[in-house]
């Protein structure tokens, strides 16, 4: 008897170590290629640090370039500012002109020049502007500018503060002294979303083409304002091509080129995994269990929790089986 619980024990320890070896290897395998356990680690810090309710607070990134994040409210867009040659360009917009204000109330410590411009990055957030001096220049990408003028929802802005001046798709110009280039390559969190970037400095706004409170095979796109994953791999693709050193993301903290590389690994492994799966004929149920991931619709806007991965699963599903 003695000898036959050995047995049953050592087989039963023999199984767990097999079935350790299999989540092992499965891990390894969803481990997208070219990433490093401590990209994850980092990427997964990032994650976990992030805070929507955090006071205002303004950093230097480089020479004439500002971060504001966080904000009364749990604002927590990032913007940025530059501070040119007798003007300052705001980047991007926070949700509320209180918070705007509270921006400007900074800047003035640091400039005593006005906000001659603002670059808007994306369209569903930028009630902001409405606090910035009014006959300012407005840029925007066309598609946002569209997305503004037909706008009827709560954060629609008045007609004084539609853009100005459009980017179709790049225009390298000089503001205030400070050579900075405006880039859109597709539809990727909204239609119209423009990256900004500055060359002399190395630092790329992205807007929230690039986020942190969405989990690692995760990111946030607005179907119903034209965004794209497949837009958003190949915006983040381009990012990745120019000379930068910072990427600012559109919430949460500051990335480097290789948490950028880290984040297209994720969302672009689970884009060609997919691509297999939807070709075998599964449904999204069976393509969500083959990524572990849980079969119940997403729910986004879940107050004070990140939305799951299965989020962007099932826009990746739509896109890939809707019908041309």
């Amino acid at each position: 008897m003695h000898r036959c619980m050995k047995s049953a024990l050592g087989l039963a320890m023999i199984g767990a170590f097999m079935s350790f070896v299999v989540l092992a290897a499965t891990q390894e395998q969803r481990k997208p290629k070219g990433v490093s356990k401590k990209d994850i680690d980092r990427m997964q810090g990032l994650i976990d640090d992030y805070k929507r309710l955090e006071p205002l607070k303004v950093t230097k990134i480089r020479d004439k370039i500002y971060l504001a994040k966080g904000g009364r409210g749990g604002n927590d867009a990032n913007v940025g500012f530059v501070v040119g040659k007798g003007g300052v360009t705001f980047v991007d917009s926070k949700n509320s002109a209180e918070s705007e204000k509270d921006v400007l109330a900074e800047i003035a410590k640091i400039a005593p020049d006005p906000v001659n411009a603002v670059i808007i990055l994306h369209s569903d957030h930028e009630l902001g502007v409405t606090a910035l001096p009014a006959g300012l220049t407005v840029i925007a990408q066309e598609n946002t500018k569209k997305e503004m003028e037909a706008s009827t929802a709560r954060d629609a802005v008045p007609r004084d503060y539609f853009p100005t001046k459009t980017i179709a798709n790049e225009e390298t110009t000089i503001i205030d002294g400070v050579r900075v280039r405006l880039l859109h390559w597709a539809p990727a969190h909204t239609s119209g979303d423009l990256i900004v970037y500055f060359p002399n400095q190395k630092v790329v706004f992205t807007g929230d083409v690039i986020v942190t409170d969405f989990p690692l095979s995760a990111t946030q796109i607005h179907p119903e304002l034209g965004g794209s994953v497949a837009g958003w791999i190949e915006t983040v693709k381009k990012m990745l091509e120019l000379d930068a050193e910072t990427y600012v993301s559109g919430h949460g903290d500051l990335f480097t080129k290789n948490d950028v590389r880290t984040k297209l690994a994720f969302i672009e492994g689970k884009w060609d995994r997919m691509k297999l799966l939807v070709a075998q004929g599964k449904s999204l149920d069976e393509i969500k269990m083959e990524l572990g991931e849980s079969t119940e619709a997403a729910k986004r806007d879940a107050p004070g929790a990140f939305p799951p991965p299965t989020v962007t699963t099932e826009e990746i599903y739509h896109e890939m089986t809707a019908k041309k």
